[in-house]
């Protein structure tokens, strides 16, 4: 009997336990309601087809997709749907989700206008609206009721009107992005109240006036972005210099003048300084070296003059140095190249002078280095790919001679090689063209002297240009194995020999230029497989035999130029029907017959200097 009692009052209070579990039967029903009328408002049109497909009504709705409910009531307090195509708009019944702490709708397209309803939602702390389609003034009504709201994305929308001031009544606000909108007016004074503020972006708007001083109040702060199609009147607050805790300074792209404050030197926190594409002058402080926490500077497309300070040998953490497109002058100092972390050095556009210092390259960490347009001279260092990481090598323009590194014909890692118009010498490196990443060889307007190799494996590489220097030799068989080749210049060169008619089965060739040689032998018949040609110039060579008629195949072409050579026989009558064409020189060759005629081929055709050549008194339409 005691045995009985034991087991009957043991099954009572298992019955207790499992009927004081949250049952989802008894689950607040207006979640499922809310959720349900958000899939139909926002999952409208055929491309949102299968988004929240397990949104069914016959499923718990704490198991829908992005949906997180709490274990005691099972109430929604977390809503995360972003990235898919939802083209519709945000219901009203939103606001019966009273229970939402994070709400992230991102990237979605959504459209309209922010419901009012969302006032309903006073737990929220997270709201990620960004990367949408929403329209009109900034709803601000809707966010005074968030007195717990820590995070406000609004980022790449289409709003409209001014910034509301309202959002300064949110003391709890640490993340506030408005960028990528279409405010205008200034940036509210009172935006320096949000103290607990640590990141605020209102870049990539309209915004006009100053760049308020008063932003130097929000102590909290880590990251600053207002650049980038706005347009503010003065230059930076010497005041900005007193956020201890700043890591990110974006001030690009947004008009600003004047000079740098050497005050911004205080910011012993800072990563990253961007204040590109102003109005910029002056000199580079060199007090900006007390940035010693700095990883990215970018001071280009500025009106900055003097000579990069040498202080800046202080900065052992930086990644990234653009100082581009300014009147920067003088030599580039030795330090830059022992710079432990540098990786890209971009100072084309300025009067630099002098040689790229002879250690660059040797952190094995650089990936891209352009020069381009300054007065620089003397060699090109040998180490700028010693970690095989050197993607980016641009020269051109400058005064370099000596020859080309060997070394740089083993860096697999590179990807672009302009060296154009300097006085480098000597031979190509072999290695160059077989490099398995390269995409772009641009050596033209040099003193190199040689001969091409005889292998060549780059099937990456689309760009060819070797015009203007002194090689020699025949042209090798082996471009033919560049598959990706769309463009070929190899003019005002001393190439002899025949033309190779493996070149006309890249398919994708676009341009050949191989004018100003000592080319000898006939036009190979195989042109007529390249039919993506737009751009053909076999000129001042000593080529013989007729034009051979797979040319009038070529349907995408618009300039052809064999003039000054040796060309005989007749010109294909089938040319005058190639409508893409809009230059054909055929001048001093000797060309025989009668000048195909209509009215279209005689404006674009150049025939003189051929004296067996003759033309009908009248032309065919």
């Amino acid at each position: 009997m005691a045995r009985s009692s034991y087991s009957h009052i043991l099954l009572l209070h298992i019955c207790f336990i499992f009927l004081s579990l949250p049952s989802p039967c008894c689950a607040y029903d207006g979640d499922l309601d809310a959720l349900l009328k958000l899939k139909n408002a926002m999952n409208t049109g055929p491309q949102a087809s299968g988004v929240l497909e397990d949104w069914q009504p016959s499923a718990h709705y704490c198991s829908f997709s992005g949906v997180s409910c709490d274990q005691q009531q099972s109430r929604v307090v977390a809503l995360n749907v972003s990235n898919v195509p939802l083209p519709g708009s945000i219901p009203a019944e939103i606001g019966l989700l009273n229970k939402l702490v994070n709400l992230t709708i991102a990237g979605n397209k959504l459209t309209g206008t922010l419901p009012s309803a969302m006032a309903n939602l006073t737990s929220l702390k997270h709201l990620n609206i960004s990367n949408n389609v929403f329209r009109g003034p900034f709803p601000v009504e809707i966010f005074l009721g968030m007195p717990e709201l820590e995070v406000l994305d609004a980022y790449n929308n289409n709003f409209t009107g001014q910034l509301p001031p309202e959002l300064a009544s949110c003391k709890r606000l640490k993340h506030l992005q408005m960028g990528g909108n279409y405010f205008t007016g200034e940036i509210p004074e009172n935006y320096s109240n949000i103290q607990s503020l640590e990141y605020l972006g209102l870049n990539g708007n309209c915004l006009t006036g100053k760049l308020p001083a008063s932003l130097a109040l929000l102590k909290n702060l880590k990251k600053l972005y207002v650049g980038y199609y706005n347009s503010f009147d003065g230059g930076i607050p010497p005041e900005l210099g007193s956020l201890t805790w700043l890591q990110v300074l974006d001030l690009a792209s947004c008009n600003l003048s004047g000079i740098i404050p050497t005050s911004l030197g205080l910011l012993k926190h800072l990563h990253a300084l961007f204040l590109q594409v102003n109005h910029l002058n002056g000199g580079i402080p060199h007090e900006l070296s007390g940035m010693t926490s700095l990883v990215g500077l970018d001071l280009s497309i500025n009106e900055l003059t003097g000579e990069i300070p040498e202080s800046f040998s202080e900065l052992k953490n930086i990644t990234l140095l653009n100082l581009y497109k300014n009147n920067l002058y003088g030599p580039i100092p030795e330090f830059i190249g022992h710079l432990p972390h540098l990786e890209v050095l971009q100072l084309w556009e300025n009067n630099f002078t002098f040689e790229l210092p002879e250690s660059l390259g040797r952190n094995s960490r650089l990936v891209d280095l352009d020069v381009t347009g300054n007065h620089l001279t003397g060699l090109i260092p040998q180490d700028l790919c010693r970690g095989g990481r050197l993607k980016t090598l641009i020269l051109m323009d400058n005064y370099f001679f000596g020859p080309i590194p060997e070394e740089l014909g083993q860096c697999k890692s590179l990807v672009k090689i302009r060296m154009m118009k300097n006085a480098i010498n000597g031979t190509v490196p072999v290695g160059i063209f077989n490099l398995p990443n390269v995409v772009m060889i641009e050596l033209d307007q040099n003193n190199l002297s040689g001969q091409l190799p005889t292998h060549m494996y780059a099937d990456s590489l689309e760009i060819l240009t070797l015009s203007g220097n002194q090689i020699s030799g025949v042209i090798p068989r082996a471009i033919g194995n560049l598959n990706n080749l769309r463009t070929l210049s190899l003019a005002m060169n001393k190439f002899y020999g025949k033309i190779p008619k493996e070149i006309f089965y890249l398919k994708w060739l676009l341009k050949i230029n191989i004018s100003i040689n000592n080319l000898g032998g006939e036009i190979p018949a195989s042109i007529s497989n390249c039919s993506s040609l737009t751009f053909l110039d076999f000129s001042r060579n000593n080529l013989v035999g007729e034009i051979p008629r797979g040319t009038t195949k070529l349907e995408a072409i618009q300039l052809v130029n064999f003039s000054r050579n040796q060309l005989t026989g007749q010109i294909p009558d089938e040319s005058r029907y190639i409508t893409s064409l809009t230059t054909l020189d055929l001048s001093y060759n000797n060309f025989t017959g009668t000048i195909p005629q209509s009215s279209q081929f005689l404006a674009i055709v150049s025939f003189e200097g051929n004296p067996y050549l003759c033309r009908n008194v009248h032309a065919r339409p």
